[in-house]
């Protein structure tokens, strides 16, 4: 996937679901692009629509693996001993405090400050996830595990996150049916019942730490997490206090962004954007997630009717539209 730098402070920039702009996470800059550029992401979300059509067997499956990383980026990194770290990524976005890499099976992040501390903030953030059931065990899928980190020659931290092999940040599948993105609220949920449980907070829920695998339906909330931390304490910035709503809040911010919208206010009744899933997006967050997720459960029944499994299967104009 083409890199996009920031022409005001050289920060790697994120696309919009549309397309049609970029925005620097870094210094806020936002630029139109030109036709050369919406003709190559147009092109890059065809070739993700075709790979994440449901392919007929496994071998196809992974055929199609092999050649949508053909299109990948290398990143080479030195650790204070001289051993190279070698980086093969689809997909790079730039926050404040990272660049963030992502592999076939890992997710890198490259802090640019305290690299160290924000490892150990993750470590003790995802430690403290707890469930509330032996039946919800599995949905420690949901969230990540810490599998490796470096220290590199430019004094530099990288920790790297495990992920399965067909997971992708929910940003690169552009703009996509209001069906789809209603099974994605119902993980989301079932995820933001855990913070609840666990009482922590996540204040970035988003397109970019959100991870989906197409064949399973499957959601995990990989990204950012030395940003959280338990209920009514401080943000690792030291600016806010955290609340448990953010998580809800995140998660209509989200749902809208998969919808292809820039946020919930502009979200709009259509054919496959069911005016029970507006009023949803649109509505404060409950008191607690399981509230939430109680409403949501109506709300989806009211909007699509009878819970069904739809594969991630269909053509360029029906999932990656352009929004008004």
């Amino acid at each position: 996937m083409r890199i996009l730098k920031c022409k005001n402070c050289d920060g790697t920039m994120v696309l919009s679901v549309s397309g049609t702009e970029a925005l620097c996470n870094f210094c806020g800059s936002r630029i139109l692009l030109d036709h050369e550029d919406t003709d190559y992401y147009r092109d890059f979300y065809k070739r993700m629509n075709e790979f994440f059509a449901a392919p007929k067997n496994e071998q196809e499956r992974k055929q199609k693996a092999e050649k949508l990383w053909e299109h990948a980026r290398t990143k080479e990194f030195t650790c204070t001993d001289g051993t190279p770290v070698n980086v093969k990524y689809m997909y790079t976005y730039s926050d404040k405090d990272a660049d963030v890499y992502v592999a076939r099976r890992n997710i890198i992040f490259h802090f640019k400050a305290d690299g160290a501390a924000k490892t150990e903030l993750m470590r003790k953030n995802i430690s403290m996830l707890d469930y509330p059931s032996a039946d919800t065990r599995h949905l420690e899928e949901c969230f990540p595990k810490i599998s490796g980190g470096f220290t590199l020659d430019d004094g530099s931290h990288i920790c790297v996150i495990s992920k399965h092999e067909d997971e992708y940040p929910l940003r690169l599948f552009g703009a996509l049916h209001g069906r789809h993105v209603a099974w994605i609220v119902s993980r989301l949920e079932n995820i933001c019942c855990v913070l609840q449980f666990s009482s922590i907070v996540h204040p970035q829920i988003n397109t970019d730490t959100i991870y989906i695998n197409p064949y399973t339906h499957q959601a995990a909330l990989y990204g950012n997490w030395w940003t959280g931390g338990k209920q009514n304490s401080y943000s690792y910035d030291k600016r806010t206090i955290l609340s448990l709503r953010q998580n809800l809040t995140g998660l209509r911010n989200t749902a809208a962004n998969a919808l292809g919208y820039a946020d919930t206010a502009h979200v709009c009744k259509t054919q496959d954007i069911p005016k029970p899933f507006v009023e949803f997006l649109q509505s404060l967050p409950c008191a607690t997630a399981y509230d939430d997720f109680a409403f949501w459960d109506d709300m989806m029944l009211r909007a699509y009717g009878e819970r069904k499994f739809f594969a991630m299967e269909t053509n360029d104009e029906d999932i990656y539209r352009k929004k008004g």
